[in-house]
């Protein structure tokens, strides 16, 4: 049935549907990782993306005195100052992976073996490990694609890479952001 004249958002409605209907970037993909598990992979609107990481704030670069100068100068060569801003980036990587992680991402099929989301075993685990959740139905949906879900780096790039093809972010901010990704996973500082 084709909307009245009368109504432009039932118009625009069905516009967009028709266009997500025959448009294959808005159709969803799903991906199988290693453990078996498989996942329906959603386009994540990049608002999410940017709602969560615009308030995390970046650091001031530090000011110096240099004689001769009137006023002081930027030093962004300060290694305390380098230092934050790469925690900086940690921070707001981490932010957007875990916005992707959450509203891309869908389970289609657990394996047999695998516990999900719903189990109380892996959640005990944190809790003696001191990393405690909170326990709502995504926090734990998400803490579960992070601790049980994604068991090695090649399936976190093959998962981020596809959820950015998806969302529309280019391969190269993919492969920087599942690089840092790597550094929190790791503990390693390098760049």
């Amino acid at each position: 049935m084709t909307a009245s004249n009368s109504d432009p958002t039932e118009a625009v409605v069905e516009a967009v549907m028709a266009l997500e209907e025959s448009d294959e970037k808005f159709k969803s993909d799903e991906i199988e990782l290693s453990s078996g598990l498989r996942l329906r992979l959603k386009v994540v609107p990049k608002h999410f993306i940017y709602g969560v990481t615009k308030d995390i704030p970046a650091p001031q670069v530090p000011l110096i005195h240099v004689d001769g100068k009137k006023r002081p100068i930027e030093n962004p060569d300060d290694p305390d100052y380098q230092e934050a801003v790469e925690s900086w980036i940690v921070i707001t990587a981490n932010a957007a992976t875990d916005v992707a992680l959450l509203r891309g991402t869908e389970i289609l099929e657990l394996p047999e073996d695998m516990i999900g989301p719903d189990s109380t075993a892996w959640i005990e685990e944190l809790e003696v490990l001191d990393l405690p959740m909170r326990d709502n139905s995504r926090a734990r949906y998400l803490y579960w694609i992070k601790a049980i879900a994604v068991p090695n780096e090649e399936d976190l790039s093959a998962l981020m890479e596809a959820l950015g093809r998806l969302t529309g972010v280019n391969e190269d901010d993919v492969a920087d952001a599942v690089e840092r990704f790597r550094h929190i996973a790791t503990g390693s500082s390098d760049s």
